[in-house]
């Protein structure tokens, strides 16, 4: 009924439009009709209209044979949608024709309209008013990105942390290039707590993994990191509900805040320029309006909270660097990072649950074990699926050089003359002294012992001190081994008695004339 009234509201705004002396192309331009649809209104008279929506109304539908169907499914699922309906349908029918999803649509608003199936309303959430906090109670604490465009004309994404005093709600703001990483949540930590000249009670979180590594029912396990800053500032961290950002409004707006006041229209040059332009804005705006809610200024409720915050001290340079965040070692010993593996030593897979440090610069990615040593530094790839290795790390470094010298003395007759061949090795080549010893096992690992010993005393009284040259020599005398062997096989001559090689001497094979095969092929 709510078209057919729509229609002719429209065919009597076209009527009057035309009378007025519009025309076609304009009447269409005000209306929104396609210009065939003003023609063919323009057409008809009123009886000739009453018509065409008679003929609408009881005009069948394209799903009308599968109205059953569609109403058993609804009742079945009362909250599906239009969406849903339509993959059923090809689901059940493989053979339907083509139609829209706008045919689908309309057709399920006929049926729930039709057979009274409401679709379910959206259970509200219920809310009540927060009470005040004291000043210096609590502050809250988010992450956020935006994209932004660069002075050239590219498009760059930006990372940055909002904190936010609950009380006053005066704020602070660090900006980043990199995904958040435990180093940088320390770091903007320290610089709210700086702009604000002291520390809350609580801060509260979300369940951000750079934090947060299990809810544990209520028993929070801390990352690592998070854990150990946590030990040098007193203040009483308080995690939201998993999937419950509301219940930390107060950063949640001011994330929009900083998206929507500040980062949009805002031209990128480098991350310096952006951070001092994030400090002005604070001052002349996020921190100096009237707030919307409290109908103060942050800036002086701020003056008034100071008193009640902690003392504020910077952490004492010994303290140990903060890593970054945390990543599963794969089992070939491989980070993934964006759609790219990074390799990392063999051995540092120590079975599920191995993980690794990452840290990310604008040409480096930097991985560290968990107690901070340094793992393995790679040029950050910008494409995708690519694998980047560094070779060093295909090497077996469980195995000390020293374990290494020991098995190599093993395999020849005069341990002092292998030390002395090994140790001029590792003079001449200290940072390869491990591949020349590999190399040098595996070119012993199958030769008898005097060859081996043969090929030592050559190399000794040669000075040739390199696994290359090793194998050369121990080459050239296995050939010349080879060829004794071959050479006394070719002089073999078979013990036969006299009489029988002579028998043998006097065989003649036979033969035949070649006139016998030209009298068989004709």
């Amino acid at each position: 009924m709510g078209s057919q009234l729509k229609r002719l509201t429209m065919y009597n705004e076209v009527k009057n439009l035309f009378e007025k002396g519009l025309r076609i192309s304009q009447i269409s331009r005000s209306t929104g009709l396609d210009r065939k649809t003003v023609r063919k209104y323009l057409r008809m008279n009123d009886l000739e209209f009453q018509g065409h929506l008679s003929s609408i109304a009881c005009r069948r539908r394209k799903l009308e044979d599968y109205e059953e169907f569609v109403r058993g499914r609804i009742r079945q699922c009362p909250d599906c949608s239009a969406a849903q309906v339509e993959d059923w349908l090809k689901e059940q029918y493989p053979d339907l024709d083509d139609i829209s999803i706008r045919t689908v649509y309309s057709f399920v608003q006929q049926v729930r309209h039709k057979y009274n199936l409401v679709k379910p309303g959206k259970t509200w959430r219920q809310y009540h008013p927060v009470e005040q906090l004291p000043y210096g109670k609590q502050a809250q604490v988010d992450f956020g990105e935006a994209w932004m465009q660069t002075i050239d004309g590219k498009r760059i994404k930006v990372y940055f942390m909002v904190t936010i005093l609950s009380r006053s709600r005066q704020k602070s703001v660090l900006c980043c290039l990199q995904p958040v990483t435990a180093r940088f949540a320390v770091e903007a930590h320290e610089h709210a707590f700086q702009s604000f000249r002291g520390i809350p009670d609580t801060v509260v979180y979300d369940q951000d993994s750079v934090l947060v590594r299990q809810e544990n029912h209520g028993a929070i396990l801390y990352t690592n990191e998070f854990k150990q800053y946590l030990l040098h500032r007193k203040f009483t961290p308080h995690v939201c509900r998993k999937a419950d950002p509301e219940s930390k409004g107060k950063v949640e707006a001011a994330v929009k805040y900083v998206k929507d006041n500040f980062l949009r229209g805002r031209r990128f040059s480098s991350i310096e320029v952006l951070q001092q332009e994030a400090e002005g804005w604070l001052q002349r705006t996020a921190n100096a309006n009237v707030h919307a809610s409290t109908r103060l200024v942050p800036q002086a409720e701020w003056l008034i909270e100071q008193p009640y915050l902690k003392p504020f001290t910077p952490l004492p340079s010994s303290l140990p660097a903060i890593a970054g965040q945390s990543y599963h070692v794969r089992r070939d010993n491989t980070v993934s990072y964006r759609g790219n593996l990074y390799s990392l030593p063999l051995g540092t897979y120590q079975g599920p649950g191995t993980t690794v440090q990452l840290e990310v610069s604008d040409r480096h990615l930097v991985l560290s074990d968990n107690s901070g040593a340094l793992l393995a530094r790679h040029e950050r790839s910008h494409r995708k699926g690519v694998m980047v290795i560094n070779n060093h790390h295909r090497r077996d470094i469980s195995r000390s050089v020293m374990e290494l010298q020991e098995q190599l003395i093993g395999k020849f007759s005069d341990p002092e003359q292998a030390h002395l061949f090994l140790h001029s090795i590792h003079n001449r080549y200290p940072r390869y002294s491990r591949d020349q010893y590999l190399h040098l096992q595996k070119t012993c690992s199958s030769s008898s012992q005097e060859l081996r010993d043969r090929t030592l005393d050559y190399c000794i009284r040669h000075r040739l001190f390199s696994c290359g040259e090793f194998q050369d020599v121990f080459l050239n005398y296995r050939k010349a081994e080879e060829q004794t062997e071959h050479s006394t096989i070719k002089a073999f001559r078979p013990v036969m008695p006299q009489g029988d090689l002579q028998k043998v001497l006097q065989l003649t094979p036979e033969t035949s004339l070649i006139s016998t095969y030209q009298h068989i092929f004709g």
